[in-house]
């Protein structure tokens, strides 16, 4: 991986973090998110390429049985991608399966907490854990419904997740895939683990060494660009 690059993943994932925490102490607000709490972590996770580099190289080096699960799990998400990018409501439907990202322990933890990226260090809430599971605030009535919306406050968004850490976590991803541009000339954004995987096909990675349109006629060949759940590349 590219020293800059890697460099510029670790001081966004630094600053995040700190400006998320500086946030949470600001407002006096606890987060209920801790280990074995990963509901969050059965969505459709978007990152651009240099932390899916990022965390490759972890995996790689340390990781070999966590790595052979993102091995077998990557064609099984693209083969989904291929079929279902268009639909819009696609990653809505994928979390409400309760797809566990292969990057998950046994016991429910992140396997790569330390690197993990942005888009997961953004999702955060104070609220009751049980709340964050698939389906379950769409689907209280009555009684639990009208509990669940007194608890709700003007920093809550959407629904029961902290607005303020999400939008922070949005804003930096943005900034590093600006970074990543200018460094590489271009970026990939796309699945969390088909992009692991990706990196890890000898064809994906001799695209990359030729530059940003090899890599997009390398990834509409497989038929993954576009669409609300499909690769993006600029």
């Amino acid at each position: 991986m590219n020293p800059a690059l890697r460099q510029a993943v670790a001081r966004a994932h630094h600053s995040l973090q700190a400006r998320a925490w500086k946030y949470l102490e600001q407002r006096g607000l606890k987060v209920s998110c801790r280990k074995g709490c990963f509901s969050c972590c059965l969505a459709w996770v978007v990152v651009g390429l240099a932390e899916a580099e990022y965390l490759r190289e972890e995996l790689e080096a340390n990781l070999p049985e966590t790595l052979a699960q993102v091995e077998t799990e990557g064609p099984k998400r693209l083969e989904r991608m291929v079929r279902y990018k268009h639909h819009p409501t696609f990653p809505t439907e994928y979390f409400l399966e309760a797809n566990r990202c292969p990057l998950l322990t046994p016991d429910g933890a992140c396997a790569v907490h330390p690197l993990r990226p942005l888009a997961c260090r953004g999702v955060l809430t104070n609220l009751q854990a049980h709340y964050c599971a698939p389906g379950v605030v769409a689907g209280l009535r009555g009684k639990a419904g009208a509990e669940y919306q007194s608890q709700l406050q003007p920093w809550h968004g959407p629904e029961h997740y902290l607005r303020v850490p999400w939008q922070q976590s949005e804003r930096t991803a943005r900034k590093l895939w600006a970074t990543e541009q200018q460094v590489r000339g271009f970026t990939v954004i796309g699945e969390l683990v088909s992009l692991i995987y990706l990196l890890g096909q000898q064809d994906f990675q001799e695209a990359l060494s030729q530059g940003q349109e090899r890599v997009r006629r390398a990834l509409t060949h497989r038929g993954l660009i576009g669409g609300e759940a499909g690769f993006w590349v600029g």
